[in-house]
């Protein structure tokens, strides 16, 4: 999802102000922005059904999923992001200088793409580890019927899973609920992914 850095580093306040008037969306860390790519068909079809179908098994309890319109603050990292899907329970926990960004996530889609794997499944992942509430974090292939899912331990380690076909199903057990695959994948064509280039700075 990010792409080509600014070329200063900017305040946390600096960049939510920019943010605000931007049409854009942008990762922040550490100082510096990223620019968020647009996702493809496929990659939007998937999200939508994960929210869909979170939003209904969800609907009139304690926990709300979010598109990638809200904004993640990971304070003891210095990150603010928008990731795919996220859920949260319980309330929202705003950040003191970003009162747009919630703090207190227990679960975490990301849908991969080309130019996002190694970053989502790797830093990212390990950037999202330092947020307390986390739970559960999920990353899901475009290319192929295929979801890695990470559940926190109570000794902090973190389990992994992988799922591969669309007869297996997903269990979140923060959430007490499962998504079927073949729901996360509704009428998706598995193509292989465009070449993707970063936009200008």
């Amino acid at each position: 999802m990010s792409t080509a850095p600014s070329f200063r580093r900017i305040s946390l306040p600096e960049y939510v102000a920019l943010e605000e008037r931007s049409p854009e969306k942008h990762e922040y860390y550490r100082g510096e922005i990223f620019a968020m790519a647009g996702g493809t068909p496929q990659h939007n079809r998937i999200v939508g059904n994960i929210f869909a179908r979170l939003y209904q098994l969800l609907a009139g309890g304690k926990c709300e999923p979010f598109t990638s319109d809200q904004r993640i603050r990971v304070p003891a990292a210095d990150l603010s992001t928008y990731p795919d899907v996220s859920v949260v329970c319980g309330g929202l926990q705003l950040d003191e200088t970003d009162r747009l960004a919630i703090t207190n996530p227990r679960v975490i889609f990301e849908v991969l793409s080309k130019s996002t794997e190694n970053y989502d499944r790797g830093p990212k992942f390990e950037l999202y580890q330092q947020l307390p509430s986390l739970a559960e974090y999920v990353v899901v292939y475009q290319t192929e019927p295929r979801v890695i899912h990470y559940a926190r331990q109570p000794e902090g380690t973190w389990r992994y899973r992988l799922l591969i076909g669309k007869e297996q199903s997903l269990t979140l057990e923060s959430l007490g609920c499962s998504l079927p695959l073949e729901a996360i994948y509704r009428q998706v064509e598995f193509l292989p992914e465009p070449e993707e280039s970063p936009p200008p700075r």
